[in-house]
């Protein structure tokens, strides 16, 4: 079964801590599943009280066990973007992917001892499991599926093909079987890229969310001309943004105001993905972290060398774990399903073998990405489109501080 969040609680007040988590997930979720064995139901017909272990789900799919938030291919391997909850004979079990695209939320002690949730939203107070692991009888260990650096370095040309390789095949396997398919489209590198694979194996339409006189606006539009796609836009003045911001439902920690930002981007281009009748949105996270996108990590590498330059990437690499793809899944989830093509594994690994000079080159950041748009068909004004964060090209952080 498919979801957009799962929760499993267990012990005495397992009912009444489902029953009052299932009213808040009525919010934003289309549809509130309960399970008390392997079947699910409808949490109005569901009957729940007195029992000590039950599982909440808020659905595209009806269904049993295994519950995955995200998607799996080949539930042996566990690859693909995803946490998961399923049951054998011992009992109970979660697992994250290795990258962190999804959650999975555990009380370890105390009242509730063994509830595990993909949602932050539906399990306050617990810990946050790390990527990459199972977690069962209070007990964390690696999933199958655990990224792992690989040898050798490639010519930067063999590198650029290869690349262009990994993340055709990663867009692929991510819109098989879906008619259509959203983009959360700036019209930079990362997205422009992103709608260019998908529109070979599906219906494309690009989704993008600006103030008025933004560089956005203007890029985004000829962008989409550039690819022949349609693109559907929402304006975020300052009324929108007040409006949208008091909806946040950030994960735990203090919120910023480029967290604030991507909510109300996020929120808006999947709602535009929704109305258009896509299910699915892919966004473009990690590909400035894997391939040196920000100028952070040039003026890193200038001042203390490459070492530290590559350093600050992994770092960044594995705090979106604990914040950016929650933030970002859970903007999304009230519309559509959101999907991260370049945060896969092959290319995490792949880019982890590359020197830093493969990524920032002569001055020119993620030059090994731009030469894999290139050669995958990308327009060479779009390869070239420089970088500028999402949250102050679209202008909306700017109007955010003015609140």
């Amino acid at each position: 079964m498919r979801t957009n969040g799962f929760a499993y609680f267990k012990g005495e007040g397992a009912p009444s801590l489902a029953s009052d988590v299932a009213e808040r997930v009525r919010r934003y979720a289309r549809k509130v599943l309960v399970g008390t064995e392997d079947e699910f139901t409808e949490i109005e017909g569901a009957r729940i009280s007195g029992k000590r272990e039950v599982t909440l789900a808020y659905s595209l799919e009806k269904g049993g066990f295994p519950l995955v938030h995200g998607y799996v291919v080949g539930p042996s391997t566990l690859d693909g973007e995803f946490s998961l909850l399923g049951k054998e004979d011992d009992g109970v079990y979660g697992a994250r992917d290795s990258l962190g695209t999804r959650g999975l939320w555990a009380v370890k002690s105390g009242k509730g001892a063994g509830s595990i949730a993909s949602d932050y939203r539906m399990l306050r107070g617990a810990e946050l499991v790390p990527p990459g692991t199972t977690y069962a009888k209070g007990r964390t260990g690696r999933t199958a599926g655990a990224l792992h650096e690989s040898t050798g370095t490639p010519s930067f040309e063999e590198a650029a093909k290869a690349l262009a390789s990994l993340i055709d095949g990663s867009v692929r396997r991510r819109v098989h079987g879906q008619g259509r398919v959203a983009i959360s489209f700036s019209g930079g590198l990362d997205s422009s890229l992103l709608a260019l694979l998908a529109s070979r194996h599906a219906d494309v339409v690009l989704c993008s969310a600006y103030a008025l006189g933004s560089r956005d606006e203007k890029q985004s539009e000829s962008a989409a001309a550039l690819l022949g796609l349609k693109l559907e836009a929402g304006v975020l003045d300052e009324e929108a943004l007040a409006k949208a911001s008091r909806g946040a439902e950030l994960p735990p920690g203090d919120a910023t105001v480029m967290d604030k930002a991507l909510w109300c981007i996020y929120t808006t281009t999947s709602e535009l993905a929704r109305r258009r009748n896509a299910r699915m949105i892919l966004l473009g996270q990690l590909a400035d972290e894997l391939f040196g996108g920000y100028m952070k990590y040039a003026v890193k590498a200038r001042e203390e060398g490459a070492g530290a330059a590559e350093a600050m990437m992994r770092q960044d690499v594995m705090a979106c774990a604990d914040r950016g793809f929650l933030r970002d899944e859970a903007a999304c989830s009230a519309s559509c399903e959101v999907r991260f093509p370049y945060a896969d594994e092959r290319i995490a690994a792949f880019a982890s073998r590359l020197p830093l000079d493969y990524k920032i080159r002569e001055g020119e950041r993620k030059a090994v990405l731009r030469a894999a748009a290139l050669e995958l068909g990308l327009p060479e004004e779009l390869a070239a489109a420089p970088k500028k964060a999402a949250q102050f090209s679209s202008g909306v952080a700017k109007l955010l501080k003015r609140q």
